[in-house]
């Protein structure tokens, strides 16, 4: 994979490519120093609806984004998937987001994990494809995160996991034989982006952090869905309350 990564100058660049879907100058554009991003639309309704914000004009027609009121915090939300989450984050760290926060969902590997448990994220596995473009393989497999020592009082304090989780691009390639050796390998859990987010902020020099929920599991073999449980719902709630305190 190590072949991906090159280290020429790229020809699109992300202040092209805003700039030109807006019709609006760099200064125009110009972001604050912190980003939470979601994925569910439901928990961008959920958390507009509790804080006081205003859209950001600017990028009305190419990205929705809302400036909280009275801090140096935006909120907006990407698609699910890696290149997904490695374009949003290329476009505002262009102009001006130097800390982000994403708040995910997973699926545990763990036996000992349970659905609505809250892990920040550590590192996660490169089993995607974006994090290559970014990042070579002389590393090793694992992409960490230099931020998780600034939230540890936070995560205990909300009773949060700290580990390493499986980012994987293709759903539906979740294999038995592989959940059966991460899991003997110590990793929590699988999902989709945070190896991609955590590469492209590492490529950029930007502060990052993934908090993401067990929504489903897939142990012994044996696939359970939770999105409807309450156990699911309360770790949610958990996650929503953690943001509104300590991350706006």
């Amino acid at each position: 994979m190590k072949r991906f990564f090159d280290r020429s100058r790229p020809v699109l660049t992300p202040r092209d490519l805003v700039t030109t879907f807006t019709k609006r100058t760099y200064e125009d554009l110009t972001l604050p120093k912190r980003a939470l991003i979601v994925f569910d639309s439901g928990d961008l309704r959920r958390l507009l609806g509790r804080l006081r914000h205003s859209p950001i004009h600017a990028w009305s027609g190419f990205r929705a984004i809302y400036r909280i009121d009275g801090k140096d915090t935006i909120l907006t939300r990407s698609y699910f998937g890696g290149p997904n989450i490695a374009a949003l984050v290329e476009e505002l760290a262009c102009f001006g987001v130097e800390e982000f926060i994403v708040w995910g969902y997973c699926g545990a590997i763990n036996e000992g994990l349970e659905l609505g448990d809250v892990i920040a994220v550590r590192g996660a596995l490169r089993e995607d494809g974006v994090s290559f473009h970014y990042i070579d393989d002389s590393g090793g497999d694992i992409v960490y995160t230099d931020w998780i020592d600034y939230w540890d009082g936070y995560t205990k304090e909300y009773n949060l996991l700290d580990g390493i989780i499986w980012s994987c691009d293709a759903i539906y390639r979740e294999t038995e034989k592989k959940i059966e050796g991460y899991n003997r390998k110590g990793i929590l859990a699988v999902e989709m982006e945070v190896a991609s987010f955590y590469s492209v902020c590492k490529y950029r020099g930007v502060k990052a952090i993934a908090f993401v929920v067990v929504s489903d599991l897939l142990i012994n073999g044996i696939w359970k869905g939770g999105f409807h449980d309450g156990s699911f719902k309360r770790g949610a709630k958990r996650l929503f309350d953690f943001i509104i305190e300590k991350v706006i």
